[in-house]
């Protein structure tokens, strides 16, 4: 059996391992490691808020991977990761299409769903072109150095 359900504080140690890998570090638009107070707090944080959630994927009753929402008006951005035992077994898939209904059922107000993807991130660019998702726009920056 496949599902999402909601994490709790219950699930900071694992999902603190799975932030600091390495694969989802590289792929992070902040790459540098976390440390476990600053993902305990960030974390207490999220389980209080009204505009995130955060969900735990379980393939078999085994949590494989987890998807984040942060919402603003109609539109809530995902954010997702894998464990690394786990990927490239179309978990993210299968994962990402149960948040559709996920998020029909907790946050009907919603109406788009997002994701950003680093450019050479393309296993996360397959997963959102195979559940239908459409890429809309490139995204330039320039740091000024003084």
């Amino acid at each position: 059996m496949r599902c999402l359900k909601k994490a709790t504080i219950k699930d900071l140690n694992l999902l603190f391992q799975w932030v600091n890998d390495g694969s989802v570090r590289k792929n992070a638009f902040s790459t540098t490691d976390i440390s476990f107070p600053e993902h305990k707090k960030w974390f207490e944080n999220l389980l209080t808020r009204n505009d995130a959630m955060q969900y735990i994927y379980f393939c078999d009753n085994e949590p494989i991977g987890q998807v984040r929402i942060n919402i603003e008006n109609e539109n809530a951005e995902i954010d997702y990761s894998i464990c690394p035992s786990q990927r490239s077994r179309g978990h993210a898939k299968e994962m990402i299409n149960l948040l559709k209904e996920q998020i029909k059922l907790d946050f009907p107000e919603v109406k788009k769903l997002t994701a950003k993807v680093k450019p050479d991130n393309t296993a996360s660019q397959k997963v959102f072109v195979h559940t239908g998702y459409i890429e809309k726009y490139y995204f330039y920056e320039l740091e000024l150095i003084n």
